[in-house]
């Protein structure tokens, strides 16, 4: 029997059970393909004993995916929201029903691989940046455009061309496109790199880790403090980790 977990963000959603998703084994759609998400059912949820879901989604979406979920697994899906107490971190908002569950599930999979404080980036759409001291106590974030959407918003107002070619490689812009490209990753890894500058002392003897996820994982990586490590499926694996805690 296994577990299956879905996360669902606004636009779409990925799900994996938790063996498939320790071999990368995960899939993904738009969250207004309902079809796409029963035939991804159809193949993975036939023999689940527990079902977990972090949805961001509009309640009418999310409870159509519940729906789905449950009629097609036999499972009563486990909801994990913000305000539950969670294994690792404790959120820090002054009211966490306002913290994205998201979030918080990929600060509990970063602090199940780095037991000291961590900076965690989830590099998607919107860029989130969370950090957490050695306690577990989430300290609060930051929430910046995503890369596409920085660079967007900015030529929206200019001549330059979208299909303009970016230099791999730049340390320097030494044309437009680059220039903006390095101006966008460089505001998220300069950000990082400023909070730990300015607040060592809410970190303790070592300094922390960056755990990284995301669609740019790969476009940031290279420019974070060390030590830095990649997390595949932030939050799918936040979700696993909740699911062991609860199984035992």
């Amino acid at each position: 029997m296994s577990t299956l977990l879905l996360d669902q963000g606004n636009t779409r959603w990925k799900m994996a059970t938790v063996q498939g998703l320790a071999r990368g084994e995960v899939v993904a759609g738009d969250n207004n393909d309902l079809e796409a998400f029963r035939n991804a059912l159809a193949r993975m949820g036939g023999d689940c004993a527990q079902v977990l879901v972090s949805s961001v989604a509009a309640t009418g979406i999310r409870s159509r995916f519940v729906d789905i979920l449950e009629s097609s697994t036999g499972c009563r899906a486990r909801r994990v929201c913000s305000t539950d107490t969670l294994p690792g971190v404790q959120a820090g908002y002054r009211d966490n029903a306002q913290l994205g569950v998201d979030r918080l599930l990929a600060m509990v999979a970063a602090r199940a691989e780095v037991r000291g404080p961590c900076c965690v980036v989830d590099a998607g759409t919107a860029i989130t940046v969370d950090f957490v001291d050695a306690d577990g106590d989430h300290l609060g974030g930051f929430i910046l455009p995503g890369l596409r959407s920085f660079r967007d918003t900015l030529l929206a107002n200019t001549a330059i061309p979208r299909d303009a070619q970016v230099e791999e490689g730049a340390e320097f812009g030494r044309d437009t496109a680059t220039a903006v490209d390095l101006g966008a990753r460089f505001a998220v890894a300069g950000l990082v790199a400023l909070v730990f500058a300015r607040r060592p002392a809410q970190f303790g003897e070592f300094p922390p880790t960056v755990c990284i996820g995301g669609g740019d994982t790969g476009r940031l990586f290279d420019l974070m403090p060390s030590p830095c490590l990649k997390i595949p499926n932030l939050v799918l694996q936040g979700l696993a980790v909740v699911a062991a805690v609860e199984g035992r």
